[in-house]
């Protein structure tokens, strides 16, 4: 007869390929995880593994196994989020968040979360919003929090809030800006030594933010796309904005102290400043009293306003 922790033995080596990262999942030891599968092979007969490449392979009768496995530690799993004690949950919690949700106010939730919940185990990941909802719906997150962006069909969706954003940049491209008027790209104001042809730093499309930013300037009908330059991290979008580079659409609260020392200056660009919604999301399979109180969590630790080592 099969047991639960023989089957998670099985879903998590053929999840992750390996004998030692399904002990890390399981928090046990790889000998540990080897014992249950050689009783596995015993009662079903047949090797559930090919163990001769560098990463695991199922065979054909540990595919079937690991198949029916999955529905059946789902069930087992949502209905143990569905009624045990927040202190006793003994799971693990994968967390994908966004660069400036890791910036700003993910210590606080992930501390939260240990005095709430003790003997949860929480595994944040951070990346781009496009990634993060990917990794979601492949079952490998089973919370994200991104900007809204897009429809998300097939996830439940809880607000947290908004962060403010402004577009910035030092107070000397901010002069030439204001000097720019309708001149082409490549001409120079009157009295200025540089182009008026002022680039728009950017996050990439991968980045929520980088397609809200991609979706003012399509709104707009006085900047080309020649102007645009993308990164693929905030943090490098703030140091080129910080060297006078260009203009950056950016979050206030996370910069508040260059802002009040006025390294950072808000621009008039003419494009859209409007504050940026955050949102939570888990798939609708996971939907249960765990999960509403691990999202109403994290409505109350929610907060742009600064920088977490401020």
């Amino acid at each position: 007869m099969f047991t639960f922790k023989q089957l998670e033995a099985v879903h998590w080596i053929a999840r992750t390929g390996s004998f030692v990262s399904a002990a890390e999942q399981l928090h046990t030891t790889q000998a540990g995880i080897s014992k249950r599968i050689r009783e596995l092979e015993q009662i079903v007969g047949e090797s559930l593994f090919d163990r001769s490449a560098r990463k695991v392979r199922l065979t054909a009768k540990g595919a079937i196994l690991a198949q029916g496995a999955e529905p059946l530690l789902r069930q087992r799993q949502a209905l143990m989020d569905e009624l045990v004690e927040p202190r006793y949950v003994d799971r693990v919690v994968h967390i994908g968040v966004t660069e400036l949700v890791s910036s700003t106010w993910l210590a606080r939730y992930l501390i939260a979360l240990q005095e709430r919940f003790p003997r949860l185990s929480i595994r944040p990941h951070v990346d781009f919003s496009d990634d993060l909802l990917a990794k979601a719906d492949a079952q490998a997150l089973d919370l994200i929090v991104i900007p809204r962006f897009a429809e998300q069909p097939g996830f439940v969706r809880r607000e947290l809030g908004a962060a403010q954003f402004d577009w910035l940049a030092t107070p000397g491209i901010k002069a030439r800006w204001a000097g720019r008027g309708v001149a082409t790209p490549g001409a120079t104001a009157p009295g200025a030594t540089a182009p008026v042809d002022i680039p728009l730093l950017m996050q990439g499309s991968g980045s929520g933010l980088g397609f809200i930013t991609e979706r003012h300037l399509q709104h707009s009908q006085q900047l080309g796309r020649n102007q645009v330059l993308r990164t693929n991290s905030l943090l490098p979008l703030v140091g080129m904005t910080l060297a006078g580079q260009g203009v950056s659409f950016l979050p206030t609260g996370y910069l508040r102290a260059e802002i009040a020392a006025g390294r950072l200056v808000a621009v008039d660009t003419g494009l859209s400043d409007e504050p940026v919604v955050y949102d939570i999301l888990y798939r609708q399979e996971l939907r249960s009293a765990l999960f509403d109180q691990l999202t109403q969590l994290a409505g109350e630790c929610c907060d742009f306003s600064t920088s977490f080592l401020a």
